[in-house]
């Protein structure tokens, strides 16, 4: 009885942990090109990854190790063992976001795309919070100030300013400048951003440090009777900055 020979079937052969490489992940520019972790792999399968660093490794600011930043590979140098990252987006950490929205306030969220100058989109998730409740004719205005601060730093800076703004609670703050006027707020955070897209051939080309000043954005906001502050709102605030 004659049998057939059998094909051997060719083994894959396994990678293992001495193929590995361990690179440096870099910042963008943006970030002052900064060491921000180590990734092992091979060369082929490293682009494309992500990670995950704190705010606080940047600043020095114990204020800032609840804020998290996202970067991804886009470039490996092989010999100089380094993998060259851009900013993915950043959020905060959920203990932070829920110690946000205490009893009786209002939370006033919004969410929008907003493209910088040089055409680079984020998404950007932005809460402000009351220190009672507001109501409502008070929240849709806050709301409109969120969103038009947001738009106007958005089509006046270059991207890697806008990071810093962002990251940095300039806009923030010059939200709260305005909408203070029409509501105390107790706090107010974009709590996360992620980035949409990248225009072709775009690239970190400056470094812009937290301390780089801001122009201060003017919002004409049409008050009406209802969203104005009653005098009891006004003594509680009073008695708040006391304690």
């Amino acid at each position: 009885m004659s049998q057939k020979a059998k094909k051997k079937k060719s083994k894959l052969r396994r990678v293992s942990f001495k193929d590995k490489e361990w690179y440096t992940i870099i910042a963008p520019k943006s970030f002052n090109f900064k060491p921000i972790g180590e990734i092992i792999g091979m060369e082929n399968n490293i682009n494309g990854r992500t990670i995950e660093t704190l705010l606080y490794d940047f600043s020095n600011r114990y204020e800032d190790v609840s804020l998290k930043l996202k970067f991804k590979v886009v470039q490996v140098n092989q010999e100089a063992k380094q993998a060259q990252s851009i900013f993915l987006g950043h959020s905060y950490t959920n203990d932070y976001v829920r110690s946000l929205i205490g009893r009786g306030s209002s939370k006033i969220q919004t969410i929008l795309n907003l493209t910088t100058k040089d055409e680079y989109v984020y998404r950007l998730t932005i809460i402000c919070t009351t220190i009672n409740r507001a109501r409502s004719s008070q929240q849709i205005i806050i709301r409109k100030i969120m969103r038009e601060i947001l738009k106007e730093f958005a089509k006046t800076l270059n991207h890697e300013k806008f990071i810093t703004g962002m990251i940095y609670k300039e806009f923030t703050n010059q939200i709260v400048r305005i909408a203070k006027t029409i509501y105390p707020l107790s706090n107010c955070s974009i709590i996360k951003c992620k980035l949409v897209n990248v225009p072709e051939g775009g690239e970190d080309t400056v470094y812009v440090t937290k301390d780089e000043d801001f122009e201060v954005v003017e919002v004409d906001v049409k008050r009406s009777r209802k969203s104005d502050i009653k005098r009891t709102e006004r003594i509680s605030v009073r008695k708040l900055t006391k304690t």
